[in-house]
């Protein structure tokens, strides 16, 4: 045979070689994370009266907190014209363990809502509790488990917002 085929055997053989080890230095730097980030969607809530109040009487994580604010902010309305609102937030409790081939995230809230309005001489109070859990099973990053418990601590706040409008 011809040296210029071998040389142009070599040639080919390096190229291969050269993506191959490409595909795999590429695939070993792959970091995209499998778990997605959810966005917070949460429902409106209207109370018929004239002024509304959050109190946080528990320890909240800052991210539960910040939900919590956003939530009672943006969409606890009201539509009245007489009487206050006062929501609170009593008890906040966060639960990591282990399972088998990984982890669980359990967290529970529990709330009340005190409605008062003078002029009819009524009260009314509301509590209630929610809860929510996430798993991660297999191989995972640190970073894909605190999105996981990013993710339950958003769901939590929703099923608040379900939970509260289901008692009015």
């Amino acid at each position: 045979m011809h040296p210029y085929f071998y040389d142009l055997l070599s040639l080919k053989l390096y190229k291969v070689v050269l993506i191959f080890f490409g595909f795999i230095i590429t695939g070993c730097n792959a970091n995209e994370s499998l778990i997605t980030s959810q966005n917070p969607q949460f429902d409106n809530i209207t109370f018929d009266v004239v002024q509304k109040q959050l109190v946080i009487d528990a320890n909240l994580p800052d991210y539960v907190l910040s939900l919590v604010s956003q939530w009672f902010d943006q969409k606890v309305k009201i539509n009245g014209f007489d009487g206050d609102m006062k929501f609170t937030v009593t008890q906040y409790e966060q639960e990591i363990t282990s399972i088998s081939d990984g982890k669980r995230v359990d967290i529970s809230l529990q709330f009340g809502v005190l409605l008062n309005k003078p002029s009819l001489s009524q009260t009314k109070f509301i509590e209630g509790g929610v809860s929510s859990y996430g798993t991660l099973t297999g191989n995972f990053s640190l970073s894909e488990f605190d999105q996981i418990i990013q993710n339950t601590q958003i769901h939590l706040i929703s099923r608040l917002s379900q939970d509260l409008q289901s008692k009015i």
